[in-house]
Protein backbone atom coordinates (compact mmCIF):
# COMPACT_ATOMS: atom_id res chain seq x y z
CA UNK A 1 0.00 0.00 0.00
CA UNK A 2 1.33 3.27 -0.67
CA UNK A 3 2.37 5.58 1.74
CA UNK A 4 0.71 8.79 0.22
CA UNK A 5 -2.72 6.55 0.47
CA UNK A 6 -2.26 5.84 4.01
CA UNK A 7 -1.50 9.88 4.55
CA UNK A 8 -4.82 10.41 3.09
CA UNK A 9 -6.52 8.29 5.10
CA UNK A 10 -5.03 9.49 7.95
CA UNK A 11 -5.72 12.94 6.94
CA UNK A 12 -9.43 12.15 6.69
CA UNK A 13 -9.69 10.33 9.92
CA UNK A 14 -8.76 13.70 11.65
CA UNK A 15 -10.85 15.89 9.63
CA UNK A 16 -14.04 13.56 10.02
CA UNK A 17 -13.37 12.22 14.00
CA UNK A 18 -11.11 15.05 15.45
CA UNK A 19 -14.04 16.92 17.32
CA UNK A 20 -15.44 13.67 18.35
CA UNK A 21 -12.48 12.08 19.73
CA UNK A 22 -11.95 15.37 21.48
CA UNK A 23 -15.05 14.76 23.40
CA UNK A 24 -14.79 10.99 23.56
CA UNK A 25 -12.06 11.61 25.88
CA UNK A 26 -13.82 14.03 27.65
CA UNK A 27 -16.47 12.46 28.55
CA UNK A 28 -14.69 9.77 29.27
CA UNK A 29 -12.26 11.19 32.11
CA UNK A 30 -15.65 12.51 33.48
CA UNK A 31 -16.83 9.22 33.90
CA UNK A 32 -13.91 8.06 35.49
CA UNK A 33 -13.70 10.98 38.01
CA UNK A 34 -17.40 9.99 38.92
CA UNK A 35 -16.50 7.00 39.58
CA UNK A 36 -14.02 8.12 42.19
CA UNK A 37 -15.54 11.14 43.41
CA UNK A 38 -18.99 10.34 43.48
CA UNK A 39 -19.23 7.12 44.77
CA UNK A 40 -22.54 6.16 43.71
CA UNK A 41 -23.74 2.12 43.39
CA UNK A 42 -26.01 0.32 41.07
CA UNK A 43 -26.85 1.23 37.02
CA UNK A 44 -29.04 4.20 37.15
CA UNK A 45 -26.13 6.76 37.83
CA UNK A 46 -25.29 5.50 34.41
CA UNK A 47 -28.42 6.00 33.03
CA UNK A 48 -28.38 9.65 34.54
CA UNK A 49 -25.07 10.55 32.96
CA UNK A 50 -25.82 9.29 29.14
CA UNK A 51 -28.89 11.82 29.85
CA UNK A 52 -27.36 14.46 31.17
CA UNK A 53 -24.79 14.59 28.30
CA UNK A 54 -27.90 14.20 25.97
CA UNK A 55 -30.06 16.85 26.69
CA UNK A 56 -26.81 18.95 26.72
CA UNK A 57 -26.45 18.15 22.70
CA UNK A 58 -29.73 18.51 22.45
CA UNK A 59 -29.74 21.87 23.82
CA UNK A 60 -27.06 22.97 21.78
CA UNK A 61 -28.16 21.76 18.52
CA UNK A 62 -31.53 23.66 19.07
CA UNK A 63 -29.46 26.54 19.35
CA UNK A 64 -27.33 26.11 16.70
CA UNK A 65 -30.02 25.69 14.12
CA UNK A 66 -32.00 28.51 15.54
CA UNK A 67 -34.85 25.72 16.22
CA UNK A 68 -33.95 22.81 14.18
CA UNK A 69 -34.51 26.04 10.70
CA UNK A 70 -30.92 26.75 10.12
CA UNK A 71 -28.44 24.50 8.63
CA UNK A 72 -25.14 23.90 10.00
CA UNK A 73 -22.24 24.19 8.00
CA UNK A 74 -19.28 22.73 7.58
CA UNK A 75 -15.69 23.80 7.76
CA UNK A 76 -12.75 24.21 5.68
CA UNK A 77 -10.75 21.31 6.35
CA UNK A 78 -8.05 23.55 7.35
CA UNK A 79 -9.63 25.46 9.71
CA UNK A 80 -10.88 21.89 11.01
CA UNK A 81 -7.74 20.78 11.63
CA UNK A 82 -6.04 23.67 13.58
CA UNK A 83 -9.41 23.61 15.81
CA UNK A 84 -8.69 20.14 16.72
CA UNK A 85 -4.84 20.80 17.13
CA UNK A 86 -5.99 23.17 20.09
CA UNK A 87 -8.24 20.68 21.73
CA UNK A 88 -5.87 20.38 24.41
CA UNK A 89 -7.53 23.15 26.02
CA UNK A 90 -11.32 21.92 25.70
CA UNK A 91 -10.32 18.36 26.96
CA UNK A 92 -8.29 20.01 30.01
CA UNK A 93 -10.68 22.65 30.53
CA UNK A 94 -13.39 19.88 30.63
CA UNK A 95 -11.25 16.95 32.80
CA UNK A 96 -10.51 19.56 35.49
CA UNK A 97 -14.36 20.79 35.69
CA UNK A 98 -15.60 17.30 35.45
CA UNK A 99 -13.52 16.16 38.78
CA UNK A 100 -14.89 19.71 40.46
CA UNK A 101 -18.61 19.29 39.65
CA UNK A 102 -18.40 15.41 40.84
CA UNK A 103 -16.90 16.85 43.74
CA UNK A 104 -18.78 19.76 44.53
CA UNK A 105 -22.37 17.77 43.78
CA UNK A 106 -21.90 14.50 44.62
CA UNK A 107 -23.97 11.93 45.32
CA UNK A 108 -26.78 10.79 42.15
CA UNK A 109 -27.17 14.29 41.38
CA UNK A 110 -23.36 14.55 40.24
CA UNK A 111 -23.79 12.17 37.43
CA UNK A 112 -26.45 13.91 34.84
CA UNK A 113 -24.73 17.32 36.10
CA UNK A 114 -21.64 16.32 35.32
CA UNK A 115 -22.20 14.57 31.94
CA UNK A 116 -24.15 17.71 30.83
CA UNK A 117 -21.55 20.70 32.44
CA UNK A 118 -19.04 18.61 30.43
CA UNK A 119 -21.01 17.96 27.48
CA UNK A 120 -21.82 22.21 26.95
CA UNK A 121 -18.51 23.56 28.38
CA UNK A 122 -16.31 21.12 25.42
CA UNK A 123 -19.29 21.91 23.03
CA UNK A 124 -18.52 25.84 23.68
CA UNK A 125 -14.70 25.61 23.68
CA UNK A 126 -14.48 23.28 20.77
CA UNK A 127 -16.66 26.13 19.37
CA UNK A 128 -14.09 29.00 20.41
CA UNK A 129 -11.21 26.87 19.07
CA UNK A 130 -12.82 26.77 15.64
CA UNK A 131 -13.43 30.44 15.74
CA UNK A 132 -9.91 30.77 16.65
CA UNK A 133 -8.77 28.76 14.01
CA UNK A 134 -11.21 30.97 11.04
CA UNK A 135 -9.96 33.99 12.63
CA UNK A 136 -5.98 32.69 12.14
CA UNK A 137 -7.17 31.69 8.66
CA UNK A 138 -8.25 34.49 7.48
CA UNK A 139 -5.75 36.67 8.95
CA UNK A 140 -3.20 37.93 6.16
CA UNK A 141 0.18 35.88 6.84
CA UNK A 142 3.78 38.63 7.84
CA UNK A 143 4.95 37.78 4.40
CA UNK A 144 1.24 39.41 2.88
CA UNK A 145 2.17 42.82 5.41
CA UNK A 146 5.88 43.20 4.52
CA UNK A 147 4.44 43.98 0.62
CA UNK A 148 1.90 46.49 1.45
Amino acid sequence: MPLRHVAHGIRASLRNNGQAYGYSVSITIALGLLNVEAKVSGSASYIYFALGAAVAFSVLELLATTGFRKALEEEPSTVTAMGVSLSLVSVGVSALLAWATASLVGGVAAWPVTSFVVSVVYLLLAGTEFALAERARRSPSPDDQDHR
